[in-house]
């Protein structure tokens, strides 16, 4: 990887890390969009995982329809230094294994409710998402008007 591009994967994700929540999207079998907020969540290398109740209806619909986004936007940014990073991917369940033990050890060391529902023992009624993500895009006005730059994964 150039030192431009390792720079640039670095700033994403600073930011990404630095993000309270973030932005699910989805596509439901009806072919309609759907966004969700989302605070569980945290980054492997350019992948992300998250969780949810299995329940939940966004569980039902990525089996359905795997392609998802996540979009991280920070509040309260002046106009001439405003930055979001979108992250474009496959949503797959992690089920087990290694995986699964290390999607809940960086959801916990993340995020206090996700390992105090670890802690209660509700893991079970829990998905674990990995997103292979594709395609990532950088937006920073830091860098000029309308800078985005476009990363394959």
């Amino acid at each position: 990887m150039g030192c431009e591009c390792k720079q640039l994967k670095d700033e994403v994700l600073d930011y990404v890390t630095k993000s309270q929540f973030a932005v699910l999207n989805y596509v439901r079998a009806d072919k309609a969009p759907v966004s969700r907020a989302m605070g569980s969540f945290v980054p492997s290398g350019l992948d992300l995982y998250f969780s949810s109740k299995k329940e939940a209806a966004k569980v039902k619909e990525i089996a359905t329809n795997k392609r998802v986004s996540f979009f991280f936007e920070h509040e309260n940014q002046e106009l001439s230094a405003w930055k979001n990073v979108l992250f474009i991917g496959d949503a797959e369940l992690v089920e087990g294994g290694a995986e699964l033990d290390k999607a809940v050890e960086l959801l916990s060391a993340r995020n206090p409710r996700f390992k105090e529902r670890v802690a209660k023992g509700e893991l079970p009624q829990t998905a674990i998402f990995r997103v292979k993500t594709r395609e990532i895009e950088y937006l920073d006005r830091t860098k000029g008007q309308g800078f985005v730059k476009k990363l394959t994964v």
